[in-house]
């Protein structure tokens, strides 16, 4: 999905200003998806100007004035179109794997160090959504559960594929080639 049918999708559950689609986003997305928070206010006004969203200001004494979004019919629609739409097959870009291919042009160190240095970012993240669990099984429906499961399995695989290749790369004698 992109950015516009996820926020529509999050303005389903109720009006939000974009500070509150930003933060669900951040908890229900980040680790999940490739979607900068740069493109939330874009799609935002976008989609106010397609008539899928209204705006309204709330202005507020001694604070910030909040801008409020709220789905339409028509955004509705829009969102159950794109969550009805068939799933293609996806081709999963992943940068290691790319510089995986042409490792034989690093020496066994070098390997060894972006290998690594992966391996490490990854687990990293693997914390982070772990550190997510409370809060996301506290608000969280059945479904967004099982969103944030196959997230969670597939950090874990990913821990563990990346593991493998490490090892393998341990295991290489000094300037050969795999």
């Amino acid at each position: 999905m992109d950015v516009g049918s996820i926020l529509l999708g999050f303005l389903m559950y109720r009006s939000m200003t974009g500070y509150e689609l930003r933060k669900f986003f951040s908890i229900s997305f980040s680790f999940f998806s490739g979607l900068s928070y740069g493109s939330i206010y874009p799609a935002l006004g976008k989609m106010e100007k397609a008539g899928l969203i209204t705006m309204r200001l709330e202005v507020r004494d001694g604070s910030p004035n909040r801008k409020v979004y709220t789905i339409t019919g028509a955004g509705r629609k829009a969102f159950l179109a794109a969550l009805r739409t068939p799933l293609p097959v996806e081709r999963h870009k992943n940068a290691f794997l790319v510089r995986l291919f042409f490792f034989a042009h690093l020496s066994r160190q070098e390997r060894l160090e972006v290998a690594t240095g992966y391996l490490n970012s990854i687990r990293e993240a693997q914390k982070d959504l772990e550190s997510a669990r409370p809060r996301i099984e506290a608000h969280a429906d059945r479904h967004q559960l099982l969103c944030f499961q196959f997230g969670v399995d597939t950090c874990r695989d990913l821990v563990r594929n990346i593991s493998a290749v490490v090892r393998a790369l341990e295991d290489e004698e000094t300037g050969s080639k795999p």
